[in-house]
């Protein structure tokens, strides 16, 4: 089977199991992390397939989402699929690899060593948590998980561990867990680049919010 049927294939699988997702993780996300990667492959000429791979797959087992044995899943549903075959299995490595190990949480204390693949990945989907469409992305996720916007009084010091299991404790805060640290962890040279444009808009966003909520404007 050639790559090109192997993607259609992967494409509408996940298109069907995230088109009506209302976290900010629907099928739009994903189709914006694969305009990012494939932007920044221009310059990085990595693997086109094994990017798009990872890209469509990786939140299908995440942790947000799934308690299970990802890689075990990941490899099933390459099997269910009948396309596990046609794939290289360094490739099958790679794209399971990195979709386990690409999230930011996965990576909250020491930073996981992807393929050049997986770096274009993950820097492709990060830059999705930043600027306008992050800051609509981390509503939209608080929101579907019962998040007040914000408490001034909430102790916003969490562990990896905590982080993991129940995420920030309201959507402002995940401003200080995540998208704020989001612009150091770019793997590539364009990505660092687009990272601290967006990185500017969100510190704009946090003033003008505090700002307005503390009444000064």
């Amino acid at each position: 089977m050639k790559q090109d049927e192997i993607l259609k294939i992967v494409e509408e699988y996940v298109k069907q199991k995230c088109i009506n997702d209302s976290s900010g993780h629907d099928w739009w996300h994903i189709k914006r992390v694969e305009k990012n990667a494939m932007l920044i492959n221009k310059d990085e000429k990595a693997n086109e397939f094994v990017i798009k791979m990872i890209v469509y797959m990786h939140d299908l087992y995440d942790h947000k989402f799934y308690s299970g044995d990802s890689s075990a899943e990941l490899k099933k549903t390459l099997r269910k699929l009948k396309i596990y075959e046609s794939i290289l299995e360094d490739d099958i490595n790679n794209i399971i690899y990195s979709c386990v190990n690409l999230g930011f949480s996965s990576n909250f204390d020491n930073k996981k060593e992807l393929s050049k693949e997986g770096q274009i990945a993950q820097d492709a989907d990060r830059l999705d948590a930043m600027g306008a469409i992050g800051i609509a992305r981390t509503f939209a996720y608080g929101g579907k998980k019962g998040k007040l916007i914000y408490n001034p009084n909430v102790d916003n010091n969490i562990t990896q561990k905590e982080y993991k299991k129940n995420g920030s404790n309201t959507s402002l805060d995940h401003f200080y867990d995540k998208l704020l640290k989001i612009k150091d962890s770019m793997n590539t040279v364009t990505a660092k680049n687009i990272a601290n444009k967006r990185h500017e808009y969100i510190e704009n966003f946090l003033d003008e919010f505090l700002n307005e909520w503390n009444g000064i404007k």
